[in-house]
């Protein structure tokens, strides 16, 4: 299995559970934290906490094509274009999103399949 590096990066007020970060790097520096970043996969953010709830509309957050460099974008969509992420981002050839959504179809093809195979 090759080595990853993960980090996550997201508003401070938005942080996840420590059961899921774990000892994954969370840096709140965006721009650092997608310096020489293969993928990027991002989603909206709601506070753990205060689930539900949106601490901040702070544009800066927005997923550009100068934050994205050279990465491959990934989002597990719907996605509100220019809100999350700019058309830019969504309509390049560095966007994967159109093969994630594939993949989930084979995926819930082979689950339905197991749980069909498993009927008493």
């Amino acid at each position: 299995m090759a080595n990853v590096d993960l980090t996550i990066t997201h508003p401070q007020g938005y942080e996840l559970s420590d059961a899921v970060v774990k000892d994954t790097p969370v840096i709140y520096d965006q721009e650092k934290a997608l310096k020489e970043a293969d993928f990027v996969y991002v989603k909206n953010w709601s506070s753990y906490t205060d689930y539900g709830k949106v601490l901040s509309q702070d544009a800066s957050w927005m997923m550009t094509q100068g934050k994205l460099g050279q990465a491959k974008f990934m989002h597990c969509l719907p996605v509100r274009r220019n809100v999350v992420v700019e058309d830019a981002v969504l309509d390049s050839e560095n966007s994967i999103v159109i093969e994630q959504a594939n993949n989930r179809t084979y995926a819930a093809q082979v689950v339905l399949k197991n749980i069909l195979e498993n009927i008493e």
